[in-house]
Protein backbone atom coordinates (compact mmCIF):
# COMPACT_ATOMS: atom_id res chain seq x y z
CA UNK A 1 0.00 0.00 0.00
CA UNK A 2 1.56 3.25 -0.79
CA UNK A 3 2.18 6.17 1.68
CA UNK A 4 0.43 8.89 2.71
CA UNK A 5 2.80 11.31 1.72
CA UNK A 6 3.36 9.34 -1.88
CA UNK A 7 -0.55 9.66 -2.35
CA UNK A 8 -0.21 12.97 -1.35
CA UNK A 9 2.72 14.30 -3.90
CA UNK A 10 0.81 12.23 -6.62
CA UNK A 11 -2.78 14.45 -6.25
CA UNK A 12 -0.69 17.92 -5.83
CA UNK A 13 0.94 16.57 -9.38
CA UNK A 14 -1.99 16.76 -11.19
CA UNK A 15 -3.70 19.46 -9.19
CA UNK A 16 0.18 21.31 -10.62
CA UNK A 17 -0.73 20.02 -14.09
CA UNK A 18 -4.39 21.18 -14.17
CA UNK A 19 -3.14 24.68 -13.18
CA UNK A 20 -0.76 24.83 -15.71
CA UNK A 21 -2.60 24.28 -18.53
CA UNK A 22 -5.66 26.14 -17.51
CA UNK A 23 -7.28 28.89 -19.60
CA UNK A 24 -5.70 32.37 -18.88
CA UNK A 25 -8.97 34.50 -18.50
CA UNK A 26 -6.75 37.63 -17.64
CA UNK A 27 -6.45 39.21 -21.44
CA UNK A 28 -3.16 41.07 -20.05
CA UNK A 29 -1.75 37.61 -19.17
CA UNK A 30 1.39 36.67 -21.67
CA UNK A 31 -0.08 33.19 -21.76
CA UNK A 32 -3.38 33.95 -22.45
CA UNK A 33 -4.23 31.77 -25.83
CA UNK A 34 -6.15 34.59 -27.17
CA UNK A 35 -4.36 38.15 -26.70
CA UNK A 36 -1.03 36.96 -26.31
CA UNK A 37 -0.74 39.56 -23.49
CA UNK A 38 -2.02 42.37 -26.10
CA UNK A 39 -4.02 45.16 -25.61
CA UNK A 40 -7.20 44.33 -28.09
CA UNK A 41 -9.01 46.57 -30.11
CA UNK A 42 -6.12 48.68 -31.37
CA UNK A 43 -5.89 49.87 -34.90
CA UNK A 44 -4.25 52.41 -37.13
CA UNK A 45 -6.43 53.53 -40.12
CA UNK A 46 -4.86 55.65 -43.16
CA UNK A 47 -6.42 58.77 -43.96
CA UNK A 48 -5.81 62.60 -46.09
CA UNK A 49 -3.04 63.86 -44.53
CA UNK A 50 -3.56 62.21 -41.33
CA UNK A 51 -3.89 58.46 -39.56
CA UNK A 52 -7.06 58.06 -36.88
CA UNK A 53 -6.05 56.03 -34.03
CA UNK A 54 -8.44 53.80 -32.14
CA UNK A 55 -7.83 51.48 -29.15
CA UNK A 56 -10.36 49.75 -26.60
CA UNK A 57 -10.46 51.35 -23.30
CA UNK A 58 -9.21 48.52 -20.46
CA UNK A 59 -11.70 47.76 -17.60
CA UNK A 60 -8.87 47.09 -15.03
CA UNK A 61 -9.69 50.18 -12.75
CA UNK A 62 -5.87 51.17 -12.06
CA UNK A 63 -5.13 52.17 -15.46
CA UNK A 64 -3.36 55.34 -14.86
CA UNK A 65 -2.66 56.88 -19.07
CA UNK A 66 -2.02 55.73 -22.50
CA UNK A 67 1.03 56.54 -24.65
CA UNK A 68 1.11 56.02 -28.60
CA UNK A 69 4.55 54.93 -30.23
CA UNK A 70 4.84 55.19 -33.93
CA UNK A 71 8.06 54.84 -36.40
CA UNK A 72 8.73 54.35 -39.64
CA UNK A 73 11.35 51.65 -41.02
CA UNK A 74 14.71 51.67 -39.64
CA UNK A 75 13.58 54.41 -36.65
CA UNK A 76 13.96 54.14 -33.03
CA UNK A 77 10.04 54.04 -31.82
CA UNK A 78 9.14 57.47 -30.11
CA UNK A 79 5.94 58.54 -27.98
CA UNK A 80 4.00 61.43 -29.57
CA UNK A 81 1.94 63.60 -27.97
CA UNK A 82 1.53 63.67 -24.10
CA UNK A 83 -0.24 61.10 -22.40
CA UNK A 84 -3.88 60.46 -22.98
CA UNK A 85 -6.51 59.68 -19.75
CA UNK A 86 -7.36 56.21 -19.23
CA UNK A 87 -11.00 57.44 -20.53
CA UNK A 88 -9.37 58.37 -23.86
CA UNK A 89 -10.14 55.63 -26.76
CA UNK A 90 -8.50 57.51 -29.79
CA UNK A 91 -6.46 60.28 -31.41
CA UNK A 92 -5.78 61.46 -34.83
CA UNK A 93 -2.12 61.91 -35.66
CA UNK A 94 -2.01 64.61 -37.90
CA UNK A 95 2.04 65.01 -38.04
CA UNK A 96 2.39 62.76 -41.20
CA UNK A 97 3.01 62.90 -44.63
CA UNK A 98 0.89 61.03 -47.73
CA UNK A 99 2.12 58.49 -49.45
CA UNK A 100 4.79 57.26 -45.95
CA UNK A 101 4.62 54.09 -44.02
CA UNK A 102 3.94 54.25 -40.16
CA UNK A 103 3.82 51.82 -37.52
CA UNK A 104 1.95 52.51 -34.24
CA UNK A 105 1.65 50.46 -30.69
CA UNK A 106 -0.31 51.32 -27.65
CA UNK A 107 0.92 50.97 -24.40
CA UNK A 108 -1.44 51.10 -21.42
CA UNK A 109 0.25 52.59 -17.86
CA UNK A 110 -1.00 51.36 -14.71
CA UNK A 111 -0.69 52.85 -10.86
CA UNK A 112 1.26 49.82 -10.19
CA UNK A 113 4.19 50.98 -12.46
CA UNK A 114 3.69 47.52 -15.07
CA UNK A 115 2.32 48.29 -18.52
CA UNK A 116 0.90 46.47 -20.87
CA UNK A 117 1.54 47.19 -25.03
CA UNK A 118 -0.85 46.41 -28.25
CA UNK A 119 0.18 44.59 -31.12
CA UNK A 120 1.58 46.89 -33.79
CA UNK A 121 -0.84 48.26 -36.42
CA UNK A 122 0.37 50.37 -39.74
CA UNK A 123 -0.89 52.64 -41.78
CA UNK A 124 0.07 54.77 -44.84
CA UNK A 125 -1.94 57.91 -45.43
CA UNK A 126 -2.81 59.18 -48.85
CA UNK A 127 -5.30 60.73 -50.88
CA UNK A 128 -6.65 57.45 -52.22
CA UNK A 129 -10.28 57.09 -52.60
CA UNK A 130 -11.41 53.17 -52.98
CA UNK A 131 -14.97 51.50 -52.91
CA UNK A 132 -15.52 48.11 -53.66
CA UNK A 133 -19.13 46.37 -54.73
CA UNK A 134 -19.67 43.34 -52.42
CA UNK A 135 -22.28 40.34 -53.53
CA UNK A 136 -22.04 38.72 -50.18
CA UNK A 137 -23.10 41.66 -48.22
CA UNK A 138 -24.56 43.43 -50.74
CA UNK A 139 -23.62 47.06 -50.85
CA UNK A 140 -20.96 49.39 -50.59
CA UNK A 141 -17.72 49.10 -49.30
CA UNK A 142 -15.27 51.98 -48.47
CA UNK A 143 -11.40 51.29 -47.69
CA UNK A 144 -8.56 53.37 -46.10
CA UNK A 145 -6.28 54.97 -49.00
CA UNK A 146 -3.61 52.08 -48.75
CA UNK A 147 -6.67 49.62 -48.32
CA UNK A 148 -6.04 48.25 -44.93
CA UNK A 149 -9.12 48.74 -43.71
CA UNK A 150 -12.61 48.87 -43.91
CA UNK A 151 -14.10 52.65 -43.45
CA UNK A 152 -17.77 51.79 -43.97
CA UNK A 153 -20.05 49.22 -45.02
CA UNK A 154 -23.17 50.62 -46.72
CA UNK A 155 -25.79 47.76 -47.14
CA UNK A 156 -27.97 47.46 -50.56
CA UNK A 157 -31.62 45.82 -50.92
CA UNK A 158 -29.69 44.02 -53.85
CA UNK A 159 -26.39 43.38 -55.55
CA UNK A 160 -25.33 46.49 -58.06
CA UNK A 161 -25.74 45.62 -61.57
CA UNK A 162 -22.63 48.05 -62.36
CA UNK A 163 -20.68 50.88 -60.60
CA UNK A 164 -18.51 53.41 -62.66
CA UNK A 165 -16.71 56.67 -61.82
CA UNK A 166 -17.45 60.01 -62.84
CA UNK A 167 -14.08 61.85 -62.88
CA UNK A 168 -15.91 65.63 -63.45
CA UNK A 169 -17.57 65.52 -60.66
CA UNK A 170 -16.00 63.11 -58.47
CA UNK A 171 -18.85 60.56 -57.97
CA UNK A 172 -19.73 56.96 -58.65
CA UNK A 173 -22.95 56.03 -60.60
CA UNK A 174 -24.47 52.71 -59.33
CA UNK A 175 -27.49 50.46 -60.93
CA UNK A 176 -29.81 48.46 -59.66
CA UNK A 177 -32.18 46.32 -62.07
CA UNK A 178 -34.40 44.60 -59.72
CA UNK A 179 -35.45 47.71 -58.12
CA UNK A 180 -35.11 49.68 -61.29
CA UNK A 181 -32.89 52.42 -59.69
CA UNK A 182 -29.91 54.63 -60.86
CA UNK A 183 -27.82 55.97 -57.75
CA UNK A 184 -25.29 58.08 -57.76
CA UNK A 185 -22.97 58.56 -54.30
CA UNK A 186 -19.53 60.29 -53.22
CA UNK A 187 -16.79 58.17 -52.06
CA UNK A 188 -17.54 58.69 -48.83
CA UNK A 189 -21.00 57.23 -49.11
CA UNK A 190 -22.76 60.03 -49.16
CA UNK A 191 -25.74 60.55 -52.21
CA UNK A 192 -24.51 62.32 -54.76
CA UNK A 193 -27.81 63.35 -56.08
CA UNK A 194 -31.36 62.17 -56.19
CA UNK A 195 -32.14 58.67 -57.20
CA UNK A 196 -32.90 57.68 -60.66
CA UNK A 197 -36.21 56.07 -61.18
CA UNK A 198 -36.44 53.23 -64.75
CA UNK A 199 -36.32 49.91 -65.06
CA UNK A 200 -33.23 47.33 -65.28
CA UNK A 201 -30.75 49.36 -65.96
CA UNK A 202 -27.68 47.43 -66.60
CA UNK A 203 -24.12 48.71 -67.87
CA UNK A 204 -23.19 52.23 -67.41
CA UNK A 205 -20.19 53.85 -68.52
CA UNK A 206 -19.44 57.93 -68.24
CA UNK A 207 -17.54 60.40 -70.31
CA UNK A 208 -15.04 62.28 -68.49
CA UNK A 209 -15.49 64.84 -70.98
CA UNK A 210 -18.51 66.54 -69.44
CA UNK A 211 -19.52 63.91 -66.59
CA UNK A 212 -22.69 62.35 -68.86
CA UNK A 213 -23.27 58.48 -68.01
CA UNK A 214 -24.71 56.44 -70.57
CA UNK A 215 -26.99 53.83 -69.56
CA UNK A 216 -27.67 50.05 -71.28
CA UNK A 217 -31.23 48.99 -70.69
CA UNK A 218 -31.21 45.68 -72.56
CA UNK A 219 -34.97 45.14 -71.56
CA UNK A 220 -35.64 47.92 -73.82
CA UNK A 221 -33.09 47.56 -76.55
CA UNK A 222 -31.88 51.20 -76.05
CA UNK A 223 -29.04 53.43 -73.93
CA UNK A 224 -29.84 56.14 -72.75
CA UNK A 225 -27.43 59.30 -71.36
CA UNK A 226 -27.96 61.25 -67.96
CA UNK A 227 -25.84 64.32 -66.64
CA UNK A 228 -24.10 66.50 -66.46
CA UNK A 229 -25.98 67.96 -63.65
CA UNK A 230 -26.03 65.42 -60.19
CA UNK A 231 -28.87 67.12 -59.04
CA UNK A 232 -30.99 66.48 -62.43
CA UNK A 233 -33.02 62.96 -62.88
CA UNK A 234 -33.62 63.46 -66.87
CA UNK A 235 -31.90 61.75 -69.95
CA UNK A 236 -31.31 64.27 -72.90
CA UNK A 237 -30.36 61.42 -75.54
CA UNK A 238 -31.52 57.97 -76.48
CA UNK A 239 -30.50 55.57 -78.54
CA UNK A 240 -32.75 53.06 -79.63
CA UNK A 241 -33.13 49.80 -81.69
CA UNK A 242 -29.73 48.00 -80.52
CA UNK A 243 -31.20 44.80 -79.30
CA UNK A 244 -30.50 43.44 -76.29
CA UNK A 245 -27.69 45.59 -74.97
CA UNK A 246 -25.88 44.83 -71.93
CA UNK A 247 -22.65 46.38 -72.56
CA UNK A 248 -21.58 50.42 -73.35
CA UNK A 249 -18.73 51.76 -73.48
CA UNK A 250 -18.48 55.81 -73.78
CA UNK A 251 -15.25 57.66 -74.78
CA UNK A 252 -13.38 61.27 -73.32
CA UNK A 253 -10.85 62.07 -75.50
CA UNK A 254 -12.52 60.24 -78.79
CA UNK A 255 -16.15 61.43 -77.34
CA UNK A 256 -18.14 58.46 -79.23
CA UNK A 257 -20.53 55.67 -77.37
CA UNK A 258 -19.85 51.68 -78.52
CA UNK A 259 -22.35 49.66 -77.76
CA UNK A 260 -22.57 45.48 -77.58
CA UNK A 261 -25.86 43.39 -77.48
CA UNK A 262 -26.56 40.08 -77.10
CA UNK A 263 -26.22 38.81 -80.15
CA UNK A 264 -22.87 39.89 -80.88
CA UNK A 265 -23.32 43.36 -83.06
CA UNK A 266 -21.35 46.05 -81.76
CA UNK A 267 -21.82 49.52 -82.94
CA UNK A 268 -20.60 52.94 -82.44
CA UNK A 269 -22.21 56.16 -82.33
CA UNK A 270 -21.29 59.88 -82.01
CA UNK A 271 -22.81 61.50 -78.81
CA UNK A 272 -25.83 63.11 -80.85
CA UNK A 273 -26.81 59.31 -81.66
CA UNK A 274 -25.47 58.99 -85.06
CA UNK A 275 -24.19 55.67 -86.20
CA UNK A 276 -20.49 55.73 -87.63
CA UNK A 277 -19.44 51.86 -87.12
CA UNK A 278 -21.02 48.34 -86.69
CA UNK A 279 -19.48 45.15 -86.20
CA UNK A 280 -20.84 41.61 -86.17
CA UNK A 281 -19.04 39.33 -84.02
CA UNK A 282 -21.74 36.43 -83.66
CA UNK A 283 -21.11 35.79 -79.87
CA UNK A 284 -22.43 37.80 -76.90
CA UNK A 285 -20.65 40.75 -75.94
CA UNK A 286 -19.59 40.74 -72.28
CA UNK A 287 -17.40 43.80 -72.45
CA UNK A 288 -15.68 46.28 -74.04
CA UNK A 289 -12.61 48.76 -73.49
CA UNK A 290 -11.69 51.58 -75.42
CA UNK A 291 -8.20 52.59 -76.96
CA UNK A 292 -9.22 56.21 -77.55
CA UNK A 293 -5.90 57.23 -78.77
CA UNK A 294 -6.49 54.90 -81.50
CA UNK A 295 -9.34 54.58 -82.05
CA UNK A 296 -9.77 50.96 -81.33
CA UNK A 297 -11.83 48.96 -78.85
CA UNK A 298 -10.95 45.43 -77.32
CA UNK A 299 -13.81 43.63 -77.05
CA UNK A 300 -14.98 39.94 -75.27
CA UNK A 301 -17.57 37.56 -76.54
CA UNK A 302 -19.01 34.65 -75.33
CA UNK A 303 -19.43 31.69 -76.96
CA UNK A 304 -20.56 28.00 -76.61
CA UNK A 305 -16.80 26.87 -76.71
CA UNK A 306 -15.24 29.84 -74.60
CA UNK A 307 -14.59 33.72 -74.61
CA UNK A 308 -12.91 35.12 -77.58
CA UNK A 309 -10.84 38.41 -77.28
CA UNK A 310 -11.12 40.94 -80.73
CA UNK A 311 -9.52 43.96 -81.53
CA UNK A 312 -12.18 46.58 -83.35
CA UNK A 313 -10.52 49.60 -85.28
CA UNK A 314 -13.24 52.50 -86.09
CA UNK A 315 -10.75 53.88 -88.93
CA UNK A 316 -11.13 50.95 -91.22
CA UNK A 317 -14.09 49.14 -89.43
CA UNK A 318 -12.32 45.87 -89.45
CA UNK A 319 -11.95 43.27 -86.33
CA UNK A 320 -9.12 41.26 -85.29
CA UNK A 321 -9.40 38.06 -83.15
CA UNK A 322 -6.39 37.91 -80.36
CA UNK A 323 -5.08 34.94 -80.25
CA UNK A 324 -5.18 33.01 -76.82
CA UNK A 325 -7.48 30.88 -74.65
CA UNK A 326 -9.41 32.42 -72.56
CA UNK A 327 -11.41 31.64 -70.20
CA UNK A 328 -14.53 33.42 -68.36
CA UNK A 329 -13.44 36.86 -69.02
CA UNK A 330 -15.18 39.23 -66.28
CA UNK A 331 -13.43 42.85 -67.26
CA UNK A 332 -11.41 44.43 -69.76
CA UNK A 333 -9.96 47.78 -68.87
CA UNK A 334 -7.10 50.14 -71.05
CA UNK A 335 -4.18 51.99 -69.34
CA UNK A 336 -4.12 54.92 -72.02
CA UNK A 337 -0.56 55.75 -70.95
CA UNK A 338 0.88 52.77 -72.58
CA UNK A 339 -2.39 51.81 -74.77
CA UNK A 340 -1.84 48.21 -72.83
CA UNK A 341 -5.07 45.99 -72.06
CA UNK A 342 -5.59 44.39 -69.05
CA UNK A 343 -7.93 41.01 -69.20
CA UNK A 344 -9.31 39.92 -66.31
CA UNK A 345 -10.32 35.76 -66.21
CA UNK A 346 -12.77 34.39 -63.51
CA UNK A 347 -11.75 30.80 -64.95
CA UNK A 348 -13.51 27.81 -62.86
CA UNK A 349 -15.91 29.64 -60.12
CA UNK A 350 -14.30 29.28 -56.38
CA UNK A 351 -11.44 27.53 -57.86
CA UNK A 352 -8.61 29.89 -58.03
CA UNK A 353 -8.06 29.10 -61.46
CA UNK A 354 -8.21 32.11 -63.41
CA UNK A 355 -5.62 35.02 -64.21
CA UNK A 356 -4.94 38.32 -64.93
CA UNK A 357 -3.22 39.50 -68.62
CA UNK A 358 -1.68 42.58 -69.09
CA UNK A 359 -1.20 42.95 -73.35
CA UNK A 360 0.60 45.34 -75.23
CA UNK A 361 -1.39 47.67 -77.95
CA UNK A 362 -0.51 44.88 -80.66
CA UNK A 363 -2.24 42.10 -78.29
CA UNK A 364 1.32 40.36 -77.14
CA UNK A 365 1.24 39.36 -73.69
CA UNK A 366 3.37 41.15 -71.16
CA UNK A 367 2.11 40.14 -67.96
CA UNK A 368 0.25 37.17 -66.31
CA UNK A 369 -0.99 36.67 -62.81
CA UNK A 370 -2.48 33.18 -62.44
CA UNK A 371 -3.93 31.73 -59.15
CA UNK A 372 -6.43 33.88 -58.31
CA UNK A 373 -10.04 34.71 -59.43
CA UNK A 374 -10.21 38.04 -60.52
CA UNK A 375 -13.45 39.73 -61.67
CA UNK A 376 -14.05 43.48 -62.14
CA UNK A 377 -10.76 45.64 -63.00
CA UNK A 378 -9.88 49.21 -63.21
CA UNK A 379 -6.74 50.75 -63.90
CA UNK A 380 -4.96 53.33 -61.95
CA UNK A 381 -4.53 56.37 -64.21
CA UNK A 382 -1.65 57.99 -61.57
CA UNK A 383 0.64 54.79 -61.03
CA UNK A 384 -0.44 52.33 -63.88
CA UNK A 385 -0.99 49.74 -61.78
CA UNK A 386 -4.12 47.96 -62.18
CA UNK A 387 -6.70 46.92 -59.38
CA UNK A 388 -8.88 43.83 -59.25
CA UNK A 389 -11.27 42.30 -57.45
CA UNK A 390 -10.15 39.08 -56.44
CA UNK A 391 -13.13 36.71 -55.44
CA UNK A 392 -10.87 33.65 -53.90
CA UNK A 393 -8.99 35.23 -51.26
CA UNK A 394 -12.27 37.57 -50.31
CA UNK A 395 -10.30 41.24 -51.04
CA UNK A 396 -9.14 43.37 -53.39
CA UNK A 397 -5.52 43.51 -54.69
CA UNK A 398 -3.27 46.06 -56.70
CA UNK A 399 -1.05 44.25 -59.47
CA UNK A 400 1.67 46.12 -61.16
CA UNK A 401 2.49 46.55 -64.81
CA UNK A 402 4.75 43.61 -64.25
CA UNK A 403 1.92 41.17 -63.17
CA UNK A 404 2.60 41.22 -59.03
CA UNK A 405 0.69 42.04 -56.53
CA UNK A 406 1.87 44.89 -54.46
CA UNK A 407 -1.35 45.41 -51.86
CA UNK A 408 -3.59 43.50 -50.81
CA UNK A 409 -6.85 45.27 -49.02
CA UNK A 410 -8.74 43.82 -45.80
CA UNK A 411 -11.18 40.75 -46.28
CA UNK A 412 -14.24 41.61 -48.38
CA UNK A 413 -17.15 39.25 -48.52
CA UNK A 414 -17.59 38.45 -52.52
CA UNK A 415 -15.93 41.69 -53.63
CA UNK A 416 -16.99 42.12 -57.91
CA UNK A 417 -15.89 45.67 -58.51
CA UNK A 418 -13.64 48.40 -57.09
CA UNK A 419 -13.12 52.55 -58.17
CA UNK A 420 -10.31 54.07 -57.00
CA UNK A 421 -9.89 58.18 -57.51
CA UNK A 422 -6.26 60.18 -56.14
CA UNK A 423 -3.44 58.73 -55.02
CA UNK A 424 0.47 59.43 -55.42
CA UNK A 425 1.14 63.06 -55.80
CA UNK A 426 -2.44 63.85 -55.72
CA UNK A 427 -3.55 66.25 -53.36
Amino acid sequence: MPTRVAVTAVILAALLAGCAQRDRLNPLDPKNGATGGRIAGFAALAGNRQVEIRWTRLPQPDVASYGLLRWRSGETPQYIGDPYGKTIAGTVDSAVTNDETYNYRLVAFFLSGDSAVSQTDTATPGSRKIVVLSAGLPGLVGLTPDARDILYVQPAAEAYEDMELDRVHTLLWLTMPDAGFILRTYFDGRPAGPTIDHPHPADVSVSDLRGVAWIAFPDDHLVRAFGPNPASVDTFRTISSLGEAHVVEAGTADPTVWVGNEAGTVRRFTADGILLNEWSLGARVIAIALDEAAEHAWTAVRTSSGDDLYLLDARDSTATKVPGRWSGIADLAVDAATRSVWVSERGTPRAGNGRLTRLSASGAAQAILTGIEPFGIMVDPVTGDCWASEIHTSRVVEVSPGGLIVRGSAPIDLPYAVRIVGGPGVP
